[in-house]
């Protein structure tokens, strides 16, 4: 298995799941995959070139494409996203053909989807055309697909909705929240109303298998596929949770102190009855067993 963005959070937890599973896993990126048993390959830019490198004289059962620019808020150089976001998914389409690999499974984002009154968004959705990351997102996605019908390649996008779990950069809500919680300060949130579709990463990971298992066996037509859980809980909740399950006081928790951000969707849930018919993956961390299992896996770090 090839796997690109191995050092990032959903990358380095892919890459255990796989180890554990008896795969032998290529890293390719900028920074080495600190998971033990991978072979990473560091490059200055992750680019064609270097995907040629690392895929000549191999033969990967799948390529997991997971790098992406713009993840961080602050991290919004419209060059560079449209390089790694629109046009590197392509690319590695085109060489995962061009060297046999069976499979190519891309990394796609709920920013993918434009601002809309639907309480839960399907892959029909109208796409982002306004923001440069969601964009760019949207923009790799469709060229790779189209890449993947012209070289008959099964190529299956996965935008993910909110995928939390230990890893996470410390910004992130679910690691910010924790960290003070665990030290007894006080966090400024915003009102917290905000609804968003929170997915365990284990779970995650467990989808990106087995799309790679069901794209392999022609069991699952190449397209966009939400990944997601179908329900939606307020970021209030979700803060909650992460207090009780940390028996840590709920009033440290201060609600509005902070102002919402003036593009932050009021909703944002993904119906993944797509993913679920083509793989038969489910969910199976219900929001207080992800939580409980993440906090978990943060303590033993």
């Amino acid at each position: 298995m090839l796997l690109t963005g191995g050092a990032g959070f959903i990358g380095s937890n892919l890459a255990h799941r796989l180890v554990v599973a008896g795969h032998e896993v290529v890293a390719l990126g900028r920074r080495a995959c600190t998971v033990e048993s991978v072979f990473s390959i560091e490059t200055e830019r992750l680019d064609a070139a270097s995907l040629r490198t690392a895929m000549a004289g191999q033969r990967f059962d799948a390529v997991f494409h997971l790098a992406a620019a713009g993840v961080h808020p602050s991290d919004r150089d419209g060059d560079e996203l449209i390089r790694v976001n629109a046009i590197l998914p392509a690319e590695v389409v085109a060489s995962a053909s061009t060297y046999g690999v069976a499979a190519v499974i891309l990394m796609g984002s709920s920013a993918e989807y434009a601002r809309q009154s639907a309480t839960m968004l399907d892959e029909d959705g109208i796409l982002e055309t306004q923001k440069i990351y969601g964009a760019s997102k949207a923009a790799g996605g469709l060229l790779a697909l189209a890449t993947a019908a012209e070289r008959r390649l099964p190529v299956a996008v996965l935008r993910a909705f909110n995928i939390y779990g230990a890893g996470e950069a410390e910004h992130r809500l679910l690691p910010s929240l924790a960290a003070k919680l665990k030290r007894g300060e006080p966090v400024d949130l915003s009102a917290g109303t905000q609804v968003r579709d929170f997915l365990y990463v284990d779970d995650a990971c467990d989808a990106l298998v087995a799309v790679a298992i069901a794209l392999r066996a022609k069991g699952m037509r190449s397209g966009a596929y939400n990944l997601s859980t179908g329900t939606g809980f307020s970021v209030r909740d979700f803060a909650r949770t992460v207090a009780q399950r940390m028996n840590a006081d709920e009033s440290l928790l201060r609600f509005g102190a902070l102002p919402l951000r003036p593009d932050d969707l009021p909703v944002v849930v993904g119906d993944p009855t797509r993913l679920n018919d083509a793989t038969g993956w489910r969910a199976n961390h219900s929001l207080d067993q992800g939580v409980e299992a993440a906090l978990r896996r943060l303590a033993l770090n």
